[in-house]
């Protein structure tokens, strides 16, 4: 009975040690602060698959917090994706990241955005829209099956279903569930729920671990991890073993890769959050060996028969420049390997889902028909080196590629799918060119052809390729053309990973616009040392980036030597191509050798060098600059697929050298720009300083008044303050009468009228000298010496003159009398006071210290003592003028200290 327990308590604990181990931490939720936001895909998994398919990317920003934990939420609909499917019609469908491409817009769409009040409980008390969403239009998104064309028009977000979202996710973060963002149907709701991002880290969801046995030095290379997008490496340790871990945020297109000097390995993997992958093999027989568990275990075994299948195809690519080729041997190849892939999908067939299966079919389709793209641009699109373009080539050879689900593909991202579509983008364009008699140009071309093609992400991305591809190529001048159809692209697309890519692209040519500075100031060389452009400066600048074949550069010889090496300069920088396969170049050497060349060579890994000149391989680009290295030209493409640009680069040379001289037309306009600046420069500095003497004289009669106020208020508090020393000092007298001490009440007396004449003489004065303070200190400790007999000093840092030194008067007197009466006053001969007066950058130090009975049996007394809190108004009123005087009141430190400290802070000139 107890060993069926354990077995229920293990199987338990095995189930739920993914959501244990993968959980977000229980705090980051809570821990959120306002600014903090996270982002959630919705999906309505459990749909019919007749009906509506939603599918949102909600990111929800906490904007504050009350004292009760009451907080608001910012929600915003980042992506809206809906398909509405049909039996007998094509699907339709919408997406906010890939809408239906619109020409001549002004602004982005906005995002459906609430704004939420959610109690601690996570309830949503609230949600009010911030402004009404439109109607969108669904369009078809498939292969047309009839003469209409469907479309409908629907408003995709309401109030109510954000409300209920909502109630769900706040919910559950409130009450610190960890499974509702784990990919699984949240509960009985139908939908389901993924974290995607957030501002926090977040938690790795998927693991990938083993061990390799038998494993040795050279075999001991980095396992690669390769998800949509993130390319991460981890190594095998000496004992076999492995670990990696990812955040992916649903289903996610990976490959796991190993490749050591005998072996080579490439499996394809579907990962979804909560994914624990384990891996086991002898490295004796790694590929043979190789064993899965884990719940993602017979996906990855099916990977492993592609990978081992992908290394035996009989479809070969073939060489650039081929001159033996065949359309008809590919697709006798293509089928056979289809035949094979088939048989392993059918021996797989009951073990996978049908996401996966479904996932792979379209993997592969999408691979053989990029072999046969691959084969037409290399092949020129001849089916053979006799046939002319598109012509003889084998039936069914095109259905392969424009018959593919190009639009109805969700997998945007995956390597096989943008692969496919970077040379489906070409191959429309030469098609579309074929039959409408010429080609249109590059941009043109591709622009026309892929709006004429492609909608949702296939159109976008065509897009995004075309854009980079012509600002590539162009000049800053040249590329102005294009302006319209970037601001179309950057308003019509939400993506903004591809929006990203083609703002920094546009950003980086238009740095080289003419007449800016350079912008490139130094460039890292293949030796590590940095090449300082400044040291050019003086002379006409121009750099060549060559990033192809040396030997290209020859072309460029004549137009270097017809330079004069005193006025033009010519900077070559050259990628390194040593062991590449390209062979000693005798045009370096010639190069190296001219007075008025500077040759360097830069490698490959330089990628900030690339984004800044827009370079590629086999680019080879020129960028003409002036004495003072403002950019005359900044693009003249040298690439050996162009005409001779001499000519041009001749021009451009003869401007940089041209004195800068200006014509009468701009004369005219300068002088006419200075008069009209200096005028109104004169009127506008009358005007303010008619505001500013206006403004000073204000400020003037405020802060008199105000000081006028506060000395008032200071008067007002020493005149309190008079009275309470004079009630004391007659108590005094009083006592000692009282106890008949007549001689000693004689000499209080007479002490007394002398600090009382000097106290009168004072009492108008705000400030006093310190050595008319010190002068009424110790009187005024006489006095008390008298009754209580303790020893009494005071000590001056020598650096304080105290005739000159001003402080508030009568503000040592009450921590003096303080220190007395409720220090050592029963301490008679036994009792110490003692004065230190020290100087600090900028302020004046008084303590006065005690050996009394200490500060917490008097604390309450020394609270409410009047004196002391005259003090501190004193203190307080001084502070709003500016200055920062402190009073603290401190037990002494020590073994064998006893008393207590109070350290008066008065800031002096």
């Amino acid at each position: 009975m107890k060993q069926k327990k354990l077995f229920h308590l293990l199987a338990l604990l095995l189930l739920c040690f993914p959501q244990m181990l993968f959980a977000q931490k229980s705090d980051a939720f809570s821990k959120m602060r306002p600014g903090d936001w996270f982002e959630v895909l919705v999906s309505d998994a459990d749909r019919d698959p007749n009906d509506e398919s939603y599918r949102f990317n909600i990111r929800y920003t906490l904007k504050e917090v009350d004292a009760a934990g009451n907080k608001t939420y910012m929600l915003s609909f980042e992506r809206i994706r809906i398909i509405i499917s049909a039996t007998s019609k094509s699907p339709l469908g919408y997406d906010s990241y890939y809408p239906p491409y619109q020409q001549g817009i002004q602004q982005k769409p906005l995002r459906p955005g609430f704004t939420l009040d959610v109690d601690k409980t996570g309830k949503v008390l609230s949600a009010m829209p911030e402004y009404d969403f439109p109607l969108v239009n669904l369009y078809q998104i498939g292969p047309v099956k009839t003469d209409m064309i469907r479309s409908v028009q629907l408003k995709p977000v309401y109030e109510e279903s954000a409300i209920l979202i909502s109630q769900f996710i706040l919910t559950a973060i409130a009450h610190n569930e960890k499974d509702w963002y784990s990919g699984q149907i949240y509960k009985d709701t139908g939908l389901r729920f993924v974290l995607a991002d957030a501002a926090f880290p977040m938690a790795s969801n998927v693991l990938i671990e083993g061990n390799i046995k038998n494993i040795d030095v050279q075999m001991m290379q980095p396992l690669t991890l390769n998800l949509q997008g993130v390319k991460r490496e981890f190594h095998i340790a000496k004992d076999g073993s492995f670990r990696m871990t990812a955040f992916v945020t649903e289903g996610t297109d990976a490959s796991l890769n190993y490749s050591s000097l005998s072996k080579r390995l490439s499996i394809p993997l579907i990962l979804s959050p909560g994914d624990t992958l384990r891996i086991h093999a002898d490295a004796g027989r790694l590929i043979e060996s190789l064993q899965f568990s884990g719940r993602p275990a017979k996906m990855a075994e099916f990977g492993l028969e592609l990978a081992k299948f992908a290394q035996t195809k009989k479809s070969a690519e073939i060489p650039y420049g081929a001159t033996s080729f065949s359309a008809k041997n590919l697709m006798e190849d293509q089928i056979a390997d289809e035949s094979t892939f088939r048989r392993l999908v059918e021996k797989y067939n009951q073990q996978l889902s049908d996401d996966v299966l479904i996932y792979h079919h379209l993997k592969f389709a999408f691979e053989s028909a990029k072999e046969r793209l691959d084969f037409l641009s290399k092949t020129n699109y001849k089916s053979s080196p006799q046939s002319q373009r598109f012509g003889n080539f084998p039936k069914d050879f095109f259905k392969g590629i424009d018959t593919l689900p190009v639009l109805m593909n969700n997998y945007n991202t995956a390597a096989w799918n943008t692969s496919f579509l970077y040379s489906f983008q070409f191959y429309m364009t030469s098609k579309d060119n074929q039959f409408n008699g010429g080609s249109q140009g590059f941009f043109l071309g591709s622009y026309v052809s892929s709006l004429n093609h492609l909608r949702r992400f296939p159109l976008y991305f065509a897009l995004t390729g075309a854009f980079e591809n012509e600002f590539m190529v162009n000049s800053w001048k040249t590329a102005q053309t294009l302006k319209p159809y970037y601001d179309d692209f950057i308003n019509n697309c939400g993506d903004t990973a591809l929006t990203n890519l083609v703002q920094q692209k546009w950003q980086a040519l238009a740095a080289w616009a003419p007449g800016n500075p350079m912008p490139l100031k130094n460039i890292k060389l293949s030796d590590g040392s940095l090449l300082d452009l400044n040291q050019f400066k003086g002379k006409v600048l121009s750099i060549t980036f060559n990033f192809h074949n040396p030997e290209q550069m020859g072309r460029l010889l004549n137009r270097i030597k017809n330079q004069d090496p005193k006025k033009v300069h010519f900077l070559i920088v050259q990628l390194k191509l040593k062991g590449a396969g390209y062979p000693a170049s005798s045009i370096t050497e010639e190069l190296k050798k001219l007075p008025q060349v500077s040759y360097v060579e830069v490698t490959n890994l330089d990628k900030d060098l690339e984004k800044v000149i827009l370079a590629d391989a086999f680019d080879i680009k020129t960028f003409v600059l002036d004495a003072d290295q403002r950019i005359i030209q900044d693009n003249i493409n040298e690439s050996p697929n162009t005409f001779s640009q001499d000519k041009v680069f001749e021009e451009v040379i003869q401007k940089a050298l041209a004195p800068k001289t200006m014509s009468k037309e701009d004369k005219a306009e300068l002088i006419k720009i200075t008069g009209w600046s200096i005028g109104s420069i004169l009127f506008a500095s009358l005007i303010f300083l008619w505001i500013y003497k206006a403004r000073i004289s204000a400020i003037r009669r405020k802060e008199s008044l105000v000081r006028q106020i506060k000395e008032l208020e200071i008067k007002a508090i020493r005149s309190q303050m008079n009275p309470h020393f004079m009630f004391n000092a007659l108590n005094s007298i009083q006592s000692l009468i009282n106890n008949k001490q007549y001689k000693e009440a004689n000499i209080y007396l007479e002490k007394f009228s002398l600090l009382m004449r000097r106290v009168l003489n004072n009492s108008e004065k705000t400030f006093v000298s310190l050595s008319d303070e010190i002068e009424a200190v110790s009187l005024y400790a006489e006095l008390e010496k008298l009754r209580f007999d303790f020893i009494f000093s005071i000590t001056i840092d020598k650096e304080i003159n105290t005739d000159l030194t001003e402080i508030p008067g009568m503000i040592i007197q009450p921590l003096v009398e303080n220190a007395i009466i409720h220090g050592i006053a029963q301490k008679g001969s036994k009792g110490i006071l003692e004065i230190l007066i020290t100087k600090e950058p900028g302020y004046l130090s008084i303590q006065v210290i005690d050996n009394g009975k200490g500060l917490i049996a008097k604390a309450a007394e020394k609270q409410d003592g009047f004196g002391l809190k005259l003090v501190r108004e004193r203190l307080n009123l001084l502070n709003a003028q500016g200055a920062e005087g402190a009073l603290k009141i401190n037990s002494n430190s020590g073994d064998a200290a006893a008393g207590v400290t109070a350290t008066l802070t008065i800031p002096i000139d």
